[in-house]
């Protein structure tokens, strides 16, 4: 007769799980990589210049003050011009109409010295845009802050400051920046 095979099903054998140690793996490559760079540390600190070759050696100039003498400033660009004279200085009434002095008229007028007269300013901001201070001085204005736009130069750029003042002193010039600075204004005080 016919054989009738058994409805056995085999099962499968499961595939092995690797039980690889991860931590003693993650140690290894961790002390490997530190290995690494530390090798690099020590093979870059021992070279003098690691990155260059022989051609560029003598290209860098050794640039060191001479024994007594001062290292040049880098920010004298920025200075602007000096004025040896600031010129006189003439105090007249601006609300006086119709008597302006003229040029060869012989009315002493009152000079004062540039050193004891300081005037303080608090300078908001400077732009070279136009727009940008007017932008600030309309932002003052809003708050109740009168302010004048005085335009200079820099470095041969025309330069827009916004500043509130004039002030005597300085320490009249700090009691007015505290309601600016807690308004969300920066002001600097600034001796004129």
């Amino acid at each position: 007769m016919a054989s009738t095979k058994s409805a056995k099903s085999k099962a499968k054998p499961q595939a092995k799980k690797s039980q690889g140690n991860t931590i003693p793996a993650f140690v290894f490559g961790m002390v490997f990589g530190l290995l690494i760079a530390l090798g690099v540390a020590l093979f870059v600190s021992k070279s003098q210049l690691p990155f260059s070759g022989a051609e560029t050696q003598g290209a860098i100039p050794n640039v060191s003050p001479g024994p007594g003498s001062s290292p040049p400033d880098p920010n004298s660009a920025i200075y602007g011009k000096a004025n040896a004279n600031p010129g006189n200085i003439v105090a007249v009434d601006p609300f006086k109409q119709g008597t302006e002095p003229q040029p060869g008229d012989s009315t002493p007028t009152q000079q004062f010295d540039p050193v004891a007269q300081t005037i303080y300013f608090l300078q908001l901001g400077s732009f070279r845009n136009r727009e940008d201070a007017e932008q600030l001085r309309a932002q003052l204005a809003f708050v109740g802050t009168e302010s004048e736009i005085a335009v200079g130069e820099v470095n041969g750029n025309v330069v827009n400051r916004v500043r509130v003042g004039p002030f005597g002193s300085a320490n009249e010039a700090y009691q007015a920046r505290i309601p600016l600075t807690k308004g969300g204004f920066e002001a600097t005080v600034v001796k004129e």
